[in-house]
């Protein structure tokens, strides 16, 4: 069970940075909407990657009767799907970043044709 979860992790996590990765290009050919776009989907994805390690570590160990027993397995969870969840979490910053610089790219051209430039 846990390798399957991990597998769908990394696939997604992946799937994420390649938001990213297109949102990147995006900026690089000055299509600011697209960028903006992109770059908020690898901050979504990014910030889902944060939270459902947690969530899925505490619901794998509500399980356990003992407190310190369900401790070490919700610290052992978290541990293997946070490493599992490494392309996506990487997505966050990226996607931050991507999403400023476009807003700003797209403000500036826009202020840009309005002055006449």
């Amino acid at each position: 069970m846990m390798q399957a979860l991990c597998a769908l992790m990394i696939l997604f996590g992946l799937a994420t940075l390649v938001a990213a990765a297109l949102g990147l290009r995006a900026l690089l050919q000055r299509r600011w909407g697209r960028g903006t776009t992109l770059g908020l989907l690898a901050v979504a994805g990014g910030v889902a990657y944060g939270a459902l390690p947690v969530v899925l570590a505490s619901a794998a160990a509500s399980g356990s009767a003992d407190a310190a027993q369900k401790a070490q397995l919700f610290a052992e969870t978290l541990t293997t799907l946070l490493n599992c969840a490494a392309a996506g979490l990487l997505a966050l910053p990226l996607g931050g970043i991507i999403t400023l610089a476009s807003l700003v790219g797209g403000l500036r051209s826009r202020a840009r044709r309005s002055a006449g430039l």
